[in-house]
């Protein structure tokens, strides 16, 4: 039975795990930046100030977040044991859960206007700058992988 499952789990080579990855964040990168386009223009000030504002967001939250996340999983990824990992392996099981949590606050904050408008669309610039930088990350990874494990793999993150 478990021979059977294994044959079953969509197996994928590793360097693919960062080609996944970076479509997914850069995929929430497009929803969120959509969002800011939507919510940036209702602001009672400039528009330029709003982006302005938005990318000194997007400097300290990629620096202070994402940048650290994205190493961990871009490490993770390269010191996997498997040769040809599971398709949904590029995050572990608590980080799915995390999203899901992050996702169903972003819909009830949207849904039930807890934000200022004008906040909204600072925001929606730093999260989507900082998802969108993220899948670069991912990318490159991809791109400069040479499909063997770092010699670090051991150390702890």
């Amino acid at each position: 039975m478990a021979n059977y499952l294994l044959k079953l789990k969509p197996s994928v080579p590793r360097r693919w795990l960062f080609f996944i990855a970076a479509a997914v964040w850069g995929f929430a990168a497009y929803r969120v930046l959509m969002l800011a386009l939507k919510f940036a223009p209702d602001a009672p000030f400039p528009l330029w100030e709003v982006i302005v504002l938005g990318l000194l967001g997007f400097a300290v939250f990629f620096n202070f977040v994402f940048l650290r996340v994205s190493r961990k999983y871009i490490r993770r990824i390269a010191c996997m044991k498997q040769e040809n990992p599971c398709f949904f392996a590029f995050f572990g099981w608590k980080s799915y859960l995390l999203i899901a949590v992050m996702a169903s606050m972003g819909i009830l904050f949207a849904r039930f206007h807890l934000m200022p408008m004008f906040l909204q669309g600072i925001f929606y610039i730093a999260l989507g700058g900082s998802l969108l930088m993220s899948a670069v990350m991912f990318l490159n990874a991809g791109i400069l992988y040479r499909g063997k494990r770092p010699d670090d793999c051991d150390q702890p993150v």
